[in-house]
């Protein structure tokens, strides 16, 4: 039995913000290359095993293959509502956790998923962050165990749910600075 059957895992992939400091929604925004940054994050989180993919966006983006799209109508919102939007489909899953990665963190490499995926399977840690040079970063593993505590939070979202688990949460080093490069305005891209 493969180790991703032993151990599945989803991936969530919060896109659905209105990107007010970059100028437009990041669902759509571009790298240099030309590839979105939505289709970058899903083609790594599919590398990296993840199934399903569930993309959160804003109404009328679609979700590229094999993700499939959940709509956030509240693209001002907080996050942590497209966070639970994702969760919930979630529900009905075999799945033991899920990582989760911002879309506006295009750069992250699916080895640093990987990293993450492997020392939540070693460890059975509720939280798994990558960490580059002391520094946390994402995608970010949420064990099935921290989804209530995720749905319920009444204020300060994920981060506040991190923190809540304290020397529980495990850090992963990786030798990938795109974990924590995040695209907040166009020159960011840079």
């Amino acid at each position: 039995m493969s180790a991703h059957r032993q151990h599945p895992f989803a991936a969530i992939v919060l896109a659905a913000g209105a990107g007010s400091r970059f100028g437009a929604p990041k669902v759509n925004a571009s790298l240099p290359d030309g590839r979105r940054f939505l289709d970058v994050v899903v083609e790594r989180c599919a590398t990296a095993g993840a199934d399903p993919i569930i993309c959160v966006v804003p109404p009328e983006a679609a979700a590229p293959a094999p993700a499939r799209a959940v709509v956030n109508p509240h693209a001002a919102g907080e996050q942590v509502k497209s966070l639970q939007l994702g969760l919930a489909q979630l529900a009905n899953t075999d799945v033991r956790g899920v990582l989760v990665w911002p879309v506006d963190h295009p750069f992250a490499l699916e080895l640093s998923a990987l990293a993450v995926v492997d020392a939540a399977r070693r460890t059975n840690a509720p939280v798994v962050v990558p960490v580059q040079d002391g520094r946390r970063g994402h995608p970010v593993w949420f064990a099935r165990e921290t989804w209530r505590e995720l749905i319920t939070v009444p204020e300060g979202g994920a981060r506040a749910v991190v923190h809540s688990y304290g020397a529980q949460v495990h850090e992963v080093a990786v030798p990938d600075a795109g974990v924590c490069r995040d695209i907040d305005t166009p020159a960011d891209l840079g």
